[in-house]
């Protein structure tokens, strides 16, 4: 943290840098002492600043086709920071290699204000035009700058904090530069640091976009970084010279410049790129093998074969090739118009083929696990197990021999030759971890083991077995809130938070009539059956407390009632009209539905189970049944909210 005098401090030494050319030693870090030299030297007035005015929207339409590739590969990592930094007064904002601003999100008041200094699209932010900026000035140092307050040059930028660090593709070029900024009262101790992160996994993402032809190699010397934003990254050619390396991975193979293109795999490797293909074919190509540099560092290493079945350098032209990306019609079935839902199902698109962690949040019924088994169809592991386990299913004492498997005689009443445990079983697939919020916090600890060693050791046993899963978890509290309570690791959920994807509530939705006529036609088998317009309004009206899975049951309901092909309002289960009316009695100010005081998720479930416990009479069966989840379930949450 800056002092709490820096600011001060700062003013003065601007007084005496434009009076005498100097500042006190160790007051302005490096970079921006550079910067103030080259700005007085261009002859910048500090008290003026440049009219600047956006480009025109012809001119900035050409900037956004022109970078293309950064804008798509960058918008993924734009949104995550602007999740990071909702309700502040801060912004996100994408350059190209020029300075021009080609895209920016956030606080949108605060946007407003920024946009008074021309901080917003089409505006070129090049340090000799506006002076010391964290943007321009990053550009010139080639390297992340945090400029905070009255270090900018021009004087009218001093209420702005921005933290900037250049995206470079995989050659080592400048392409652009990431950039959050806010108030210069907001706290900063994070927010370098997560601008680097981005713009590094920017810069993994180019790779995998430029070299789809090309042989990707992933590495580390710790196995569970593989996959990671700190992972090394290196492209050779199929008959093994290399293209093209990340920094983490010029760095971890003792790489300096970029005079090492060209190299040969084995000069780096030790052994030939047509053995290592066939040492990965016969490991198989989702898991890592071990390869030593010439230093004798250790490295786990796995590979990208490229658009071919590729096992040897030789065979490389003679196959025919196969689609670049995997194929994602699973998730593009989930597409029926809603915008929430096709932007979420375009992030997800950007994390196929690459293992990272997935966290999905919604509300109850709103599809998480159905959307799951989308990506997982959709990726390179879809020919493997896609193995669910509900974590608030499972009866505490159980959920951990269902997790991580029992030896034989590991407890009382365990089967004979003891039992396979899901974690294993998603080998070589995905794991889909829901409610994984439930999760019993000694079973937390153990599950940071396995994803950070890639092997489990089964209840009572002493023998680790190895583990290739890509893992899915999903939630419908904000995990976020039970680490601040202690009631969820916090490692853990960064491990589970590689990529966030939000699923909107049914009441949020566009696409209802379009969901409606889906379920009729391929869940109920109903294709003939419409639904008469007066319905259609209540059920676009209607608040959808138990979501999509709701929604399936009025219509199943509805449909058994039927006695032609048009669902009017006298075949509605008589509990959805009293939901409705309740909504209806509310917005005439006669009666205040709780249920319009949810805040979160959490808050809603407990709202839902206790309706559905008055509705049945504490029937746990019924209960269960009214909201589709196992008994098992309600018990626990029931118990757990004080509903018993």
């Amino acid at each position: 943290m800056k002092q709490p005098n820096y600011l001060n401090r700062i003013r003065n030494a601007r007084e005496l840098f434009l009076g005498k050319g100097e500042v006190p030693d160790g007051l302005l870090p490096e970079s921006i002492y550079r910067s103030w030299e080259r700005c007085l030297k261009t002859g910048l007035a500090v008290d003026l600043g440049a009219d600047l005015e956006p480009a025109d929207s012809r001119v900035l339409s050409e900037l956004k086709e022109k970078n293309g590739q950064l804008l798509t590969q960058s918008q993924a990592e734009m949104e995550n920071l602007s999740s990071h930094i909702l309700g502040t007064q801060s912004m996100v904002i994408l350059s190209d290699a020029e300075g021009t601003i080609l895209h920016a999100m956030g606080d949108p008041d605060f946007m407003t204000k920024a946009q008074r200094v021309a901080l917003q699209p089409g505006v070129s932010w090049k340090e000799e035009l506006t002076g010391t900026n964290a943007i321009g000035t990053a550009l010139v140092e080639k390297t992340p700058v945090f400029v905070m307050g009255g270090e900018h040059y021009f004087e009218r930028n001093a209420f702005l904090n921005c933290s900037a660090a250049p995206i470079s593709d995989p050659h080592g070029n400048v392409i652009g530069v990431l950039d959050l900024s806010g108030d210069h009262r907001q706290p900063q101790e994070h927010t370098m640091a997560l601008v680097r992160m981005s713009a590094q996994m920017i810069e993994n993402r180019l790779f995998n976009v430029n070299f789809t032809k090309d042989i990707i190699v992933r590495f580390h010397s710790r196995i569970e970084f593989i996959g990671t934003l700190w992972e090394g990254i290196a492209t050779f050619s199929p008959d093994g010279k290399l293209l093209a390396a990340n920094r983490s991975g010029a760095f971890q193979l003792g790489l300096n410049g970029h005079n090492y293109i060209g190299m040969d795999f084995s000069a780096i490797f030790g052994i030939s790129i047509s053995i290592f293909l066939d040492t990965i074919r016969k490991r198989s190509l989702s898991v890592s093998t071990t390869l030593a540099l010439k230093n004798g560092l250790k490295l786990y290493v796995k590979a990208d074969p490229g658009p071919y079945t590729l096992f040897s350098a030789k065979s490389y032209e003679s196959l025919p090739p196969r689609p670049v990306r995997a194929e994602t019609e699973p998730l593009d079935m989930l597409d029926h118009g809603d915008a929430a839902i096709r932007k979420t199902i375009e992030r997800a698109k950007l994390s196929i083929g690459h293992d990272i962690p997935i966290l999905i949040e919604g509300e109850t019924g709103t599809g998480k696990e159905l959307f799951a088994k989308a990506i997982h169809q959709s990726g390179t592991r879809k020919h493997g197990a896609f193995v669910a386990i509900n974590c608030a299913a499972i009866p505490e004492g159980l959920i951990e021999s269902e997790l991580f498997g029992h030896e034989e005689g590991a407890f009382t009443g365990s089967k004979r030759r003891g039992a396979m445990g899901r974690v294993q079983q998603a080998h070589g697939g995905t794991l889909f971890l829901d409610e994984v919020g439930e999760m019993p916090l000694a079973l937390q600890a153990r599950l940071l083991r396995v994803i950070q060693e890639r092997e489990v050791i089964p209840l009572g046993g002493s023998k680790s077995i190895p583990v290739d899963i890509a893992i899915i978890s999903a939630t419908n509290c904000r995990l976020k809130q039970k680490v601040a309570k202690g009631e969820f690791r916090e490692d853990l959920y960064y491990r589970l938070n590689g990529l966030r994807l939000s699923l909107p509530a049914l009441r949020d939705r566009t696409d209802i009539e379009k969901l409606i006529k889906l379920i009729l036609k391929d869940k109920l088998n109903k294709p003939e059956v419409s639904i008469h317009p007066e319905v259609m309004q209540l059920m676009k009206k209607h608040e959808w407390r138990g979501n999509v899975r709701q929604l399936f049951n009025v219509l199943r309901s509805s449909v058994i009632f039927l006695d032609g092909d048009v669902i009017e309002t006298v075949h509605l289960p008589e509990d959805f009209m009293e939901e409705f009316d309740d909504v209806r009695l509310e917005s005439d100010g006669r009666e205040r539905n709780a249920y319009m005081e949810v805040t979160n998720f959490a808050s809603a479930e407990a709202i839902l189970i206790k309706q559905a416990m008055e509705l049945h009479h504490g029937n746990m069966t019924a209960v269960a049944n009214e909201l589709g989840i196992s008994r098992a379930t309600v018990y626990r949450k029931s118990k757990r909210l004080g509903l018993r």
